[in-house]
């Protein structure tokens, strides 16, 4: 009989000892975990307001993605710093942003990539423009981003874009 409580006493100590270590663990794990998730949920929105802001033409939309300070580089070197000359390069420069041009902006979702560390990430994916009267993709280009989240929102820092070949 002794041995049995003696037994029990031991298996409810070890067992209260597992299940604190656990519980502990676990707490800070799914705390962890969906700060996580909220952070790459609220990183993939930028991308999204990008694709929209090119479809809409809504140069508001796209200036209030990207940070006080950043920088973007397109092309051979063309660099933008700071939202003023972002936002005129967008606005006078950007293909999708033209009259001309009636193009919805795309992207394959399997081509998306994001990374979070504390309160920096980085984004990639393609942009695939479609022409909305023919039908037919009249462009592709890829970024990556690197954004922060400054003020409790995330933003994009630094935008390095380019032209991509799409393969069948």
């Amino acid at each position: 009989m002794r041995r049995l409580v003696i037994g029990g006493a031991l298996g409810v100590f070890l067992l209260s000892v597992v299940l604190v270590a656990c519980g502990g663990s676990t707490t800070g794990s799914s705390g962890d975990q969906a700060r996580r998730f909220q952070d790459m949920w609220e990183i993939d929105k930028i991308e999204k307001d990008f694709h929209r802001a090119q479809t809409q033409k809504n140069i508001d939309l796209m200036v209030s993605l990207y940070a006080p300070n950043a920088t973007m580089t397109v092309g051979q070197g063309a660099t933008a710093s700071g939202l003023e000359e972002i936002r005129r390069f967008w606005s006078e420069e950007a293909a999708p942003f033209k009259d001309e041009n009636n193009w919805m902006s795309d992207h394959p979702a399997y081509k998306l990539e994001i990374t979070v560390n504390g309160d920096r990430g980085t984004l990639h994916f393609e942009c695939h423009y479609v022409d909305i009267d023919t039908g037919e993709i009249v462009s592709a280009t890829t970024a990556d981003f690197d954004v922060a989240r400054i003020d409790g929102k995330w933003l994009i820092t630094n935008m390095v874009g380019g032209t991509t070949v799409l393969e069948v």
